[in-house]
């Protein structure tokens, strides 16, 4: 295993790009000041590497290494630098800075690639705008203009005003567009998010499928009338019918036959918010997601049945928004056997596995042939300050992504 300074440096360094450093952990979010800055200091590393750097229309930075045939499809490796709110360091970041240490690797031991290797930052993995992995979708030809307009965020900005305040022109959303003949083949490292390798004692995860979310907001409105004044009997308390239905959702993803549904009710939005009212409207956003379609729709299906019924006994109403609904995404054989392929022969325990989070690989998956490495998560804790994972851990999964490369380059 080869120790990689740079990478814990890097990590340490961009750590300080952070909006909110009392809290403990590291905000920031895609488009901000903050985020500019540290995507800056992510472009200088790209270029101390040996790599020619450029933004897209979106926002996404790329990095190349050109090959010996610059025309031929290329290898792309990557992940996100933008983090969810008091969040951890390693969290996409791995995947980027990791990135840029596998290339300074290969290049300090005299390798030169056939095809091009092109390290990607992605634009707003996170939901800032609720719905995750925009700047891959973009990529993807999965935004339209329409899209920048009707996607906002907490304080009711669009998409489109956030990406205008950072210098790109939402008018340009198609020039981001990748021709999904131009690359080989896309690998992701990242940190495992769950306590799967750690628990096993394994080192690597080889992932070969991802899970994929569908997300809803449900409101369901009542009435909100004095809470002194008004008898139980005769209450249409939304909030009541908001937990009898989150309760019902829990069932619902643990009796799923697959047993790996999950389903979260991640936000709770309610009015008037008085403690002498009534409840008369709440809003939950609604996260459920499996590597089976099939089941996680069945759970979704189910969900809205029973909120329907909830609703009808406690005389309130349902309305239904579909925030996002993205399909698991298989990881292609050529990089799955290409990453287990790399850890047999560098001697590293390593599992077949599935990722329950989504990434911008599950985005990219219907277009290109993606793969996934996992290295451990600490306890399973991620988008949290005590987020960690150890450096003999990271400089394993680097080794391993740069072999991968290596293989899928020459």
């Amino acid at each position: 295993m080869t120790p990689h300074q740079d990478l814990h440096s890097a990590l340490a360094r961009l750590a300080q790009f952070n909006d909110d450093p009392d809290a403990g952990g590291i905000t920031r979010e895609v488009y901000t000041p903050t985020y500019r800055a540290g995507l800056e200091y992510v472009a200088e590393l790209m270029r101390a590497a040996g790599l020619s750097t450029r933004v897209d229309a979106f926002g996404n930075l790329l990095g190349r290494w050109t090959g010996a045939e610059p025309d031929a499809p290329l290898v792309l490796t990557g992940s996100h630098v933008d983090t969810t709110l008091n969040a951890g360091r390693y969290d996409g970041t791995v995947g980027v800075l990791g990135a840029i240490e596998a290339v300074r690797a290969l290049r300090d031991a005299g390798f030169m690639p056939r095809r091009s290797v092109e390290v990607i930052a992605f634009a707003g993995e996170e939901p800032r705008f609720g719905t995750g992995c925009i700047g891959s979708r973009a990529l993807a030809g999965d935004l339209t203009r329409a899209d920048l307009g009707r996607l906002r965020d907490r304080d009711g900005v669009s998409l489109a005003r956030a990406l205008a305040e950072a210098g790109l022109d939402p008018d340009r959303l198609t020039d981001a567009r990748l021709d999904p003949a131009s690359v080989y083949a896309f690998v992701e490292l990242h940190i495992e998010q769950g306590a799967v390798l750690e628990t096993a004692g394994e080192a690597i995860g080889v992932v070969t499928a991802i899970a994929a979310p569908h997300d809803l907001r449900l409101t369901l409105r009542g009435a909100a009338t004095h809470a002194g004044a008004t008898p139980m009997a005769l209450r249409r308390d939304a909030l009541a019918g908001a937990a009898e239905l989150m309760v019902e959702l829990e069932r619902l993803a643990v009796a799923s036959p697959t047993g790996s549904t999950v389903a979260t009710v991640g936000v709770l939005s309610l009015s008037p918010g008085a403690i002498n009212v009534v409840p008369g409207e709440v809003a939950l956003d609604v996260d459920v997601r499996d590597v089976d379609v099939a089941a996680r729709d069945a759970v979704v299906d189910a969900m809205l049945a029973a909120a329907d019924t909830i609703a009808a006994r406690r005389r309130l109403t349902v309305e239904v928004e579909t925030i996002t609904r993205d399909r698991p995404a298989p990881c292609d054989a050529l990089v799955v056997e290409a990453v287990a392929d790399t850890c047999t022969a560098l001697g590293v325990s390593h599992r077949r596995m599935v990722s329950g989070a989504f990434h911008d690989a599950m985005v990219l998956g219907p277009h290109l042939p993606i793969g996934m490495i996992f290295v451990p998560s600490a306890g399973g804790v991620s988008h949290h300050p005590d987020e960690y994972t150890a450096p003999e851990e990271l400089d394993r999964g680097v080794d391993v992504l740069a072999a991968t490369l290596q293989k899928l380059a020459a």
